[in-house]
């Protein structure tokens, strides 16, 4: 969403401000000055430190809780001894120590699993976990492009040897053969016949050779945002923008591995080669190596917290290793110990060809990752066209070898904590969900990576609880209300916005598990009743103190309307009708259970929501008029504060965009919306007409009108929507504009038709 004409409010910021101003819409907008085991504190607005209990865990990254005793007195130490951090091309014994323990590790781990590499696995080290893929990306690649470079070779050597047999008549085209070289005759010139050759099967080995690379991932899966690593993350909010910067990815269900190998199937590239058998030449196809690699994490964490099933990941390995296509597993948010074992994968026993580590491995502190690539295909040339500045620094490696004697000490005592924690953790949700069916969908995960998801709440009764639910912001807002309510910090997935992680560290408390249990119960019960009232007023404190703070019944206050509309498929014309929403009345009657709130509070909700761009369409409401006519009318809210004069033009826009693509073929503009500014382009023709008065229109039965002329319901006011449907009487008519602004004019709106032809017809 474009927010240039939102003024800013407060002090000048320039780091990221939309995003802090996106996080102010859900309360979570807390800077936090401390931090210790479970607990960060932020100081209040009356200047008291208050505790909060982490359950994000540094979205994976602390298993060992904030600032570990031992890892910030290894970092003191370190600094206090000056040790050098910028000393590249220089020995780093620390790294070596590192990559090291690490092969301790995963020999141990993965002593039952098949097929260990001799030599280990070699280490590279990098910065961050998209790092660590952006290594793997490159290392795969260059590993393909060698492949195919030896194979380029191999055909040319044996084309060139083929071509001299058949020139000196030792060896002849087989009639395959010669049809394939556009029927070169049977008693053609041995000189003519080994030209063909070399020329068709040279230009044919050329542009087999050049596929561009592709790469295989998981739906659902995620593997960072930089410019290569965010091709392989699924979900497109996040990939499709940037799709022409980097290669391309073909995404599979992980609980599907028979869509692997058809994946595969279709993009697989045969290239021509010869074989001389009884001196008779003939054609062979073999495969050409276009796939670098597969990616996939042991559990998908942004796409919902979902483990991978030991026996899918065994047929993914199966098929992986058939085809020769290297996988990459990756450990950046799994690893180091969060999951009752140092290496997830290692629990599936799923060996890696390559693997990814980040997060945990720094302690919390440390930015520090590591790809590891078994032996047998690690390409030492790599480090020589592969670095960067800071990583394999002797600080972070120093770090990284405080954080492995801490997770191995005691024979591993740490991973059984984690493991056993995480099963008390889900012992406490499990319980939850048992006494809330209706409202929680599952409780999954491994270890210490855990998922609390909800139901989807996209019909949800609530007209609030469906616009967070339908715009992707269900999760910020429940975990907004439990920051503010019950002083627990969690987070949605990213890609499973009804999925809470749960990602404590291995010192959480049995009373700290309880008290998320209690919390995700209350939040269950206002979830249950649809009361969306004690979700709002959480975000808008103190303006809303003094408003209930019990749990109210409004599962049946869903529109009737909305509800006749779903049980009558037929395709009609569909009008969408933009209007602002921002006066207290109208939000009392777009959610019932807002009736408790008052005109400030209201409007803190609007000032505090606004910036989270376009509410969700309302469902279409199927209109039949007093005349016979019929369509489907879908209202776009725009959340307005009442002091302003018109909703920004992006959000106006924005909501124009939503509605076209939706295949509507009426736009209409409240007065006050219309004055955003010129919404004319091609395609959709505004008019002007007066604006609507002061009395309410009559509405529909099942309906309700509000006096700015928004229907809460879905429904437009009677007289307006007779008015549209006279109008237009199908998607491609257009009125001459006199006809459209007397009949508009009547009843105060702006109307838009979206026709292709329709500026032409107006010298637009």
């Amino acid at each position: 969403m474009d927010t240039t004409d939102i003024a800013p409010t407060g002090p000048a910021k320039y780091a990221e401000r939309f995003l802090e101003d996106m996080l102010s819409a859900w309360c979570l907008d807390v800077e936090y000055t401390r931090a210790r085991g479970d607990t960060l504190y932020y100081t209040d607005d009356h200047g008291t430190e208050r505790a909060v209990t982490d359950f994000v865990g540094g979205f994976g990254s602390l298993l060992l809780g904030h600032h570990h005793p031992a890892v910030t007195a290894r970092m003191r130490q370190l600094l206090d001894g000056q040790t050098p951090v910028h000393a590249q091309f220089s020995l780093r014994s620390q790294a070596h120590q590192v990559a090291a323990r690490l092969n301790e590790i995963l020999r141990r781990e993965f002593a039952g699993v098949p097929d260990a590499p001799p030599g280990g696995y070699s280490a590279i080290f990098a910065n961050s976990g998209a790092e660590a893929v952006e290594a793997a990306l490159k290392h795969a690649e260059l590993e393909r492009v060698q492949r195919l470079t030896a194979l380029a070779g191999e055909l040319t050597a044996r084309l060139h040897s083929t071509a001299d047999a058949v020139r000196d008549g030792s060896a002849v085209l087989s009639r395959r053969l010669r049809g394939h070289l556009g029927g070169l005759a049977p008693d053609a010139a041995p000189e003519v016949a080994a030209g063909a050759l070399i020329g068709s099967l040279g230009a044919h080995h050329a542009r087999a050779l050049r596929r561009p690379p592709l790469f295989l991932a998981l739906t659902g899966g995620f593997h960072g945002k930089l410019a290569g690593s965010v091709q392989l993350t699924h979900n497109p909010a996040f990939r499709e923008p940037f799709a022409g910067l980097g290669p391309r990815a073909v995404f599979v269900p992980g609980d599907r591995p028979g869509e692997l190998e058809r994946a595969i199937a279709r993009e697989t590239v045969n290239v021509f080669d010869t074989v001389t058998v009884d001196d008779v030449v003939e054609l062979v196809e073999r495969p050409v190596p276009v796939f670098a690699a597969m990616f996939l994490e042991p559990v998908l964490g942004e796409g919902g917290v979902v483990p991978l099933r030991a026996a899918n990941a065994l047929a993914v390995r199966r098929i992986c290793a058939s085809h020769g296509i290297p996988l990459v597993v990756d450990e950046i948010q799994t690893g180091a110990g969060r999951c009752g074992a140092f290496f997830a994968s290692s629990l599936i026993g799923l060996r890696p060809d390559y693997l990814t580590l980040a997060k945990g491995i720094g302690g919390g502190i440390a930015k520090s990752s590591v790809l590891l690539v078994r032996s047998d295909r690690y390409r030492p040339e790599f480090e020589l066209v592969h670095s960067s500045t800071y990583a394999k620094d002797s600080l972070s490696c120093s770090v990284a070898l405080t954080v492995l004697e801490l997770l191995e000490e005691d024979g591993g005592r740490l991973y059984e904590r984690a493991a056993e924690r995480g099963q008390a953790i889900r012992r406490a949700l499990d319980d939850v969900r048992a006494d809330y069916p209706d409202v929680v969908a599952d409780v999954r995960g491994l270890g210490l990576l855990l998922g609390f998801a909800f139901r989807d709440q996209s019909d949800a009764a609530s007209p609030y609880l469906r616009d967070l639910a339908r715009r992707g912001h269900f999760g910020f807002a429940v975990s907004g209300y439990l920051l503010k309510e019950h002083a627990l910090r969690l987070m949605p997935t990213g890609s499973a916005p009804h999925t809470l992680r749960i990602e404590p560290s291995a010192g959480i408390s049995d009373a700290r598990i309880a008290r998320l249990a209690t919390a995700l119960r209350e939040l269950c019960e206002i979830i249950r009743n649809q009361d969306a009232h004690l979700l709002v007023r959480s975000l808008v404190a103190p303006a809303a103190d003094r408003s209930r703070r019990t749990v109210k019944d409004f599962r049946r206050a869903g529109p009737p309307a909305a509800r006749r509309a779903e049980r009558e498929p037929e395709s009609v014309p569909r009008i969408a009708y933009l209007a602002e929403l921002g006066e207290p009345d109208a939000l009392r009657a777009f959610d019932p259970s807002f009736a408790d709130l008052d005109d400030a509070a209201l409007d803190e909700v609007v000032r505090r929501s606004a910036v989270a761009g376009a509410l969700a369409p309302l469902p279409p409401v199927r209109f039949r008029s007093p005349t016979g006519r019929t369509a489907d009318v879908v209202v776009h809210p725009l959340l307005t504060p009442r002091a302003t004069a018109h909703p920004p033009a992006a959000l106006v826009a924005e909501a124009l965009r939503t509605a076209v693509a939706a295949g509507s073929s009426v736009i209409a503009l409240s007065p006050r919306t219309a004055a955003s500014g010129d919404h004319s382009r091609p395609g959709l023709h505004l008019t002007t007409g007066a604006h609507l008065g002061e009395r309410p229109v009559s509405s529909p039965p099942g309906g309700a009108c509000l006096p700015p002329g928004f229907a809460a319901d879905g429904t437009l006011p009677g007289a307006v929507a007779e008015a549209l449907l006279t109008a237009f009487a199908g998607p491609n008519v257009f009125l001459p504009d006199t006809e459209l602004d007397r009949r508009a004019g009547e009843h105060g709106l702006l109307l838009g038709e979206v026709n292709a032809g329709a500026g032409a017809a107006r010298g637009r």
